[in-house]
């Protein structure tokens, strides 16, 4: 009825490696993509964030070009 089997101590470690090794394969696509979705995220704000400065900055030299003609003068970058 109740048999006992004796197993080595190694072939248990293996066991259990492999059962770890699984369950961190499962896991790895899911925080695989959680990282390449923050990264898209950060990236697409950092572009948004470098065009608005591009911007400004165009706006600026525009609204500088336009002072120094009323003015009589040239503006020189």
């Amino acid at each position: 009825m109740g048999e006992v089997v004796a197993v080595l101590e190694s072939l248990l470690k293996k066991y259990k490696k492999e059962v770890e090794w699984a369950t961190s394969k499962k896991q790895e696509p899911e925080t695989a993509k959680k990282k390449i979705a923050e990264t898209r995220k950060l990236t697409f704000n950092r572009a948004k964030q470098y065009t608005k400065e591009y911007d400004e900055e165009q706006k600026e030299l525009i609204h500088l070009k336009r002072d120094s003609k009323l003015k009589g003068g040239f503006y020189v970058t």
